[in-house]
């Protein structure tokens, strides 16, 4: 079993919370949370603004995996809810901002999720390697051909859970690959609390992926 240390630091003057702690979870690859990040009026316009436009989420294939179906990894259900379209996401958006230190016009718009009971997302990266996009090349345009890619996720929780629902971190402190995409028994393992967030850094300043 692994254990991971946990590690406080505050960032000064976050909109909307002012000094704000952060707790690390993990260093490989670098994991933070912050506890009561998200209000419950927050909460309440973002479900409002999105539940009659979800739909089943989709995945962005690989080379070699063209004609399998997203459900083989992902049953979800997802839409992405526009900054303009309430105030109060322009006000998360600057929260974040501050917390990363990343400017909002970097952000894209916000990716509601809905898991129901069973419902997943199998172990994947957030960002797109280009050697694994090279017969996409809408893919290849939206990350300028390797110049530019995702870089961090910011995991809003806003619901609790009796069980399950974890965000789960395979190779967490070096651990190696999993055998299957599908385990969910090793590594870190965050549980879902309503008006947390997580912050983790999907790519290195080298254009690497982390782990």
């Amino acid at each position: 079993m692994l254990s991971f240390c946990a590690f406080v630091a505050v960032v000064k003057d976050v909109s909307g919370k002012g000094d704000t702690v952060m707790e690390t979870l993990s260093m490989t690859p670098l994991v933070f949370s912050v506890e009561e990040f998200l209000k419950d009026e927050e909460i309440d316009v973002i479900m409002r603004l999105s539940l009659e436009h979800l739909k089943p989420s989709t995945v962005t294939l690989m080379d070699g995996h063209e004609n399998r179906a997203a459900t083989d990894w992902r049953t979800s259900t997802t839409y992405f809810l526009p900054s303009d379209a309430h105030p109060k996401i322009d006000e998360i958006d600057q929260r974040v901002a501050d917390l990363t230190k990343v400017p909002i016009d970097h952000q894209e718009d916000v990716q509601v999720l809905r898991y129901e009971e069973t419902q997943k997302y199998d172990h994947h990266t957030d960002y797109f390697p280009v050697e694994h996009h090279k017969n996409s090349p809408r893919v290849l345009e939206s990350i300028d051909y390797g110049y530019k890619n995702r870089m961090i996720t910011v995991f809003w929780y806003m619901s609790d859970v009796a069980k399950g629902g974890h965000t789960i971190f395979p190779q967490a402190g070096g651990a190696p690959r999993p055998t299957s995409m599908k385990d969910c028994t090793k590594g870190l393992k965050v549980p879902p609390k309503k008006r947390k967030v997580i912050v983790f850094y999907i790519c290195c300043p080298t254009g690497k992926a982390t782990r």
